[in-house]
């Protein structure tokens, strides 16, 4: 069944009508909504809930069956149910109620013509047997869609609403209100009705937003993109029934565009009502729109004003259009209703219609010049809708709106072939397309297309053509994945570009240069450029191009400088940038702030740092251009780091927003290591939508993957850990173009952890050789080390610690496979080392550090320090809602390190850590094989079977064993 979602206050007003009802005072509820919007779900909800109270409950339903439906058709539904389900309760309803027979199944048989029943004994009868129930049981009584309910039926309703008293009865009837046109013969009942002092209303409003986003994601199987979830949510316009059919649509071919042929007939047959005005002047209003301006329409239309008005009428009381707000214009009643009826237009219709409103936006003030290219191009006048997208895309770009620059652009894009001379110099409009789509968020599209622009340029091409299209192209690809292609292009692009006379464009391709090759790590070359786009940009006023080029210049000098005194050059030159309004260099220095004092351990100030980045992106209206988008990725890690998970994820949701999908897919790659971290077993479900942006963002593949091993861990699940690594490998290999990252290092000692769990349960003969697979994972590691760091760069704090680890790790795993173990002292140092490297920097590995810290300390016999590192690692645990790393802390067995309090051990009683030792009694291990099945030393397993003989009063191993079989132990 479908969720019920946003219902609470209507399904609790139902409720209370049936246990006011209950109490001795008869309910009557007029429950109304538009089609679609939830009231028999509503019902249903409602039925079940007062069938569990114990109500009696009687369903019926009126039909549609044209102008002559059978009287009474819901009562001889409801009472014939009853006859079958309690034919006892009818027979004594029948003895004192005979006119009730005429309603019920058996009493349909031919009658003689005089054989006839006064209408008041009818509903008298109707209101006993309402009555007799009612002294045993409350009832409740559903009269669905009243809308469609002959007189009589409305009359025998309107009777019991002023009868009813005293009688433990609820009556809810039910219609559709977008059905009630001026002349429905319901609409004088229903006033009838309310007059009423025992009759209340219910009203079912559309679903709010974030309820329609609630129903669709509870509603498809698999994760939908927020894009397309958004869609539908607009779409649905709060419909429950919408929502569920345009979802259905997704699941069938995978298009949230597309609208299913059912609901489109079920939406047209509004249509089918109307006059031929009206009909003609809502097709009209659909090619405009879902919302259009009377004058639009009285232009488009050239009808008389008094034909207008009348269509208009018709329309609007046929509940297919609504007066917008302002009075001024009209609206569709539901956004699907619009789209049905566009769609349902012949392809000629469309392009007159569409001709008719490009000729009245061309020539009057009216429209925008959106709304020109849309009826141009559909109208198939391609050279008019060439440059109208062009205007439209320069309008949305000064109004700080560039997906919808974007999208204009593109259409312009796609006419350039169509259109004389449009062909002949492609670059002013591709480098508007690729500034948008960076703004936008959505580079790689511009990516793309100023590829495609490249090469489709002719070799007679302008050298300026070409060179405008390899910044626009160089542009797109810093904005992601920067690499030696991008360097090369704006290579070229300076060779084609003379230095003199300077030039604009010679000034904002130097600065463009310089930031490439300091990604690229040549640093005397990227200070050369920046330097000559510094002096070129001066001589002709361009603060923009020199801003750009003073923030390479700022951290190619970073180098030379001490951190606080790098920080502070670069908060003030943010400050500087602010102020002059050059907003571009300020959210690159915010953001290279934050990285200065991330990579320092400052995660507080990274954070700041990071979070006015945003701020200020969302401020310029570009929340998604490349540096605001990517540091609210590190707003939500650093939080994550910090131990703040719920605003990690906070910040990481994009619901409800129109984030472009590569932010979405960054964002959910960095939400998934609290998901995996709080144990979330969905969490492996994401790796496979979030695998088609590995190639193109490189936090994706690593935090995505990071995560998924991490989820396989609790599990030892080694083989799915390893395939997970062994593919993300030579994807960031390729984006980092170095097969010997640094992220590898974490990657090997996330691998050495699912390696030691799968190593504690496994038997002893396997063990070797999941030390020698844990060999080549620290290797890689090792290595990592020593040739990922660029030459002259110093190892950041995080690197620092998860070196540490890894040295722990490779030690636990020996220790645990008896391969080569660690001495004793020599391994207690690793994870002393590796809990202090974590401090201060990333909250649940210090927690999980201390963990495996405890149990190395546990297995050396200071059970005291064990306790304590146990202790506080469950204390962050609890905190996080950590549950695997609770988990783990629980098996140590360390007294006060797993949960928040633990019952007291009755004397002589086995403690939890002797019943797991002599469950393995009983399986014939030796000491030496359950220390390493429960990670402990040989000489605390010796104790706790000497504790366990004692406990149970035998003398033996053996005894013990059979004494556990014979009386349950174990199972108790």
């Amino acid at each position: 069944m479908t969720p019920l979602v946003g219902r609470s206050t209507e399904l609790a007003a139902l409720l209370a009508a049936v246990e006011h009802a209950a109490s001795g005072a008869a309910a009557a509820v007029v429950l109304d909504g538009d089609a679609g919007v939830g009231k028999t779900r509503v019902l249903a909800e409602l039925v079940a809930s007062a069938g569990e109270r114990g109500v009696l409950c009687l369903i019926g339903h009126c039909v549609d069956l044209g102008d002559a439906p059978p009287p009474y058709l819901p009562f001889t539904e409801a009472f014939g149910r009853l006859s079958a389900e309690r034919p006892e309760l009818v027979d004594e309803i029948a003895t004192g109620y005979p006119a009730i027979a005429r309603l019920l199944p058996r009493g349909s048989e031919a009658r003689a013509p005089d054989d006839r029943v006064e209408r008041g004994d009818l509903f008298e009868s109707v209101l006993g047997a309402l009555a007799v129930p009612a002294a045993q049981q409350p009832v409740l009584l559903v009269v669905e869609d009243v809308h469609w309910a002959d007189q009589a039926t409305r009359d025998l309703l309107g009777f019991l609403f002023t009868r009813l008293s005293t009688q433990r009865v609820t009556i809810v009837a039910t219609y559709r209100s977008d059905d009630l046109h001026r002349r429905h013969p319901l609409r004088p009942t229903l006033a009838e009705w309310f007059r009423l002092s025992g009759v209340e209303r219910v009203h079912l409003q559309p679903l709010e937003v974030d309820d329609v986003r609630t129903l669709v994601r509870s509603l498809h199987v698999r994760p939908l993109p927020e894009s397309d979830v958004q869609s539908i949510v607009s779409r649905a316009d709060g419909n429950a029934f919408f929502a569920e059919e345009l979802v259905a649509a997704t699941e069938q071919c995978s298009d949230a565009e597309h609208l299913p042929w059912q609901l489109a007939d079920l939406l047209l047959v509004r249509l089918d009502r109307l006059a031929d005005e009206a009909r003609e002047v809502v097709r009209v209003a659909a090619v405009g729109g879902r919302r259009v301006s009377h004058e639009m329409l009285a232009a488009v239309l050239q009808m008389p004003a008094h034909v207008l008005d009348t269509a208009l009428r018709d329309a609007v009381e046929a509940h297919v259009l609504e007066l917008t707000s302002s009075g001024r214009g009209y609206t569709f009643r539901h956004a699907l209703l619009a789209e049905a009826v566009y769609d349902d237009l012949l392809p000629g219709e469309r392009v007159r219609i569409h001709a008719a409103y490009a000729a009245v936006v061309g020539k009057s003030e009216q429209g925008s010049a959106a709304e020109l290219a849309r009826h141009a191009r559909a109208s198939h006048d391609l050279s008019t809708a060439y440059d109208a997208n062009i205007r439209a895309g320069d309008e949305a770009m000064s109004l700080a709106a560039p997906q919808e620059a974007l999208n204009h652009y593109e259409a312009a894009l796609e006419l350039v072939p169509l259109v004389d001379g449009a062909a002949d110099n492609p670059a002013p409009l591709v480098s508007s397309l690729v500034d948008a789509a960076i703004a936008a968020g959505h580079s790689y599209r511009g990516l793309r297309l100023a590829r495609e622009a490249l090469d489709a340029l002719g070799s007679d091409a302008p050298e300026l053509t070409r060179a405008e299209l390899l910044y626009a192209f160089a542009s797109a690809a810093l904005a992601g994945e920067a690499d030696e292609a991008t360097v090369s292009a704006t290579g070229e692009a300076m060779t084609l570009v003379t230095a003199q006379p300077a030039t604009p464009f010679r000034a904002r391709l130097a600065a463009l240069h310089a930031r490439g090759l300091l990604i690229m790590g040549r640093e005397v070359d990227a200070e050369r450029w920046a330097r000559e786009a510094i002096e070129t940009a001066g001589a002709l006023g361009m603060p923009s191009a020199s801003g750009d080029a003073a923030v390479t210049l700022t951290m190619l000098g970073l180098r030379a400088e001490s951190p606080d005194e790098a920080a502070t050059r670069l908060a003030a030159l943010a400050d500087e940038y602010h102020a002059a309004g050059e907003t571009a260099a300020e959210l690159r220095t915010r953001y290279n702030l934050g990285s200065l004092h991330f990579e320092r351990g400052e995660l507080g100030l990274a954070e700041q740092s990071y979070a006015a980045a945003v701020q200020r992106a969302r401020e310029l209206g570009r929340p998604w251009t490349a540096f605001g988008m990517e540091a609210r990725a590190m707003v939500g890690l650093t939080q994550y780091y910090r131990g703040r998970w719920d605003d990690a994820l906070r910040t990481l949701d994009v619901s409800a927003e129109a984030a472009p999908p590569l932010a979405e897919a960054l964002y959910a790659a960095t939400a998934m290591a609290v998901r995996a971290g709080r144990g979330d077993s969905t969490v492996l479900e994401l790796i496979e939508p979030l695998r088609a942006w590995w190639s193109r963002e490189s936090r994706i593949p690593l935090y995505s993957v990071g995560a998924g091993i991490e989820a396989y861990e609790p599990d030892g699940r080694v083989e799915e850990a390893m395939a997970l690594h062994d593919e993300v490998v030579p994807a960031l290999s390729v984006l980092w173009q170095n097969e010997w990252f640094l992220a590898r290092i974490r990657l090997s000692a996330q691998l050495l952890a699912v390696l030691c769990v799968a190593a504690v349960r496994a038997p002893q003969s396997r063990r070797a050789a999941l030390a020698e697979q844990g060999a080549a994972f620290y290797a890689a590691g090792r290595t990592s080390l020593e040739r990922g760091l660029p030459l002259g760069r110093k190892l950041g704090d995080e690197g620092v610690a998860w070196v540490a680890r890894l040295e722990a790790e490779w030690a636990r795993l020996r220790w645990i496979c008896d391969v080569d173990a660690p001495p004793e002292r020599e391994h207690i140092a690793l994870w002393q080392a590796a809990v202090e490297a974590f401090r201060g920097q990333t909250t649940i590995e210090v927690a999980r550090s201390q963990a495996r810290f405890a149990a190395v300390l546990r297995a050396a016999g200071d059970i005291k320090a064990a306790a304590e590192q146990g202790a506080a690692a469950a204390g962050i645990a609890r905190q996080l809602g950590a549950a695997p790393l609770l988990a783990e802390i629980a098996s140590l067995g360390l007294a006060g390190a797993g949960s928040r309090a633990s019952a007291a051990t009755p004397p002589g009683a086995l403690t939890a850590r002797e019943r797991e030792v002599l469950g393995l009694l009983v399986e014939g291990r030796t000491n030496r094989q359950i220390g390493s099945q429960l990670y402990i030393s040989e000489k605390t397993v010796s104790v706790h079977v000497s504790n366990i003989l004692a406990k149970l009063g035998v003398g033996s191993r053996t005894e013990a064993a059979a004494l556990a079989r014979r009386k349950g132990l174990l199972s108790a």
